[in-house]
């Protein structure tokens, strides 16, 4: 697998009123997201755009904005999108972040890509 030219981009991290929301842009389509799961689960908002979703390996479904993706704690998700311009905001309990204040990762997997 190629690595996406255009690589997601962060817009915005908010923290308040116990709430963490960070919004990010993926440019292209076809960008997969790996597979990562928190230790507390978490709402992703699909604000822009449409993306595939798997929770635990399996499919979801196709999402198109606007559209909230519930993800429980330590469930393996990932997105693929399937058009330019998708914008996402991933919304957590801010009481549970870690030492860097970021959502505790439970798992985390990786792609092997080439240049």
């Amino acid at each position: 697998m190629r690595r996406a030219a255009n690589q997601p981009v962060t817009t915005a991290l908010t923290i308040f009123a116990g709430i963490y929301a960070k919004a990010y842009t993926v440019p292209d389509a076809d960008t997969l997201l790996p597979q990562h799961s928190h230790k507390t689960g978490h709402v992703t908002a699909i604000t822009a755009g449409s993306v595939r979703a798997w929770r635990d390996g399996e499919l979801l479904g196709d999402f198109h904005a606007p559209a909230l993706v519930l993800i429980p704690a330590h469930t393996m998700h990932s997105f693929l999108t399937l058009s330019d311009q998708v914008s996402l905001i991933c919304i957590h309990n801010a009481d549970h972040l870690d030492e860097v204040n970021e959502p505790a990762v439970a798992e985390m997997h990786t792609l092997d890509l080439e240049d």
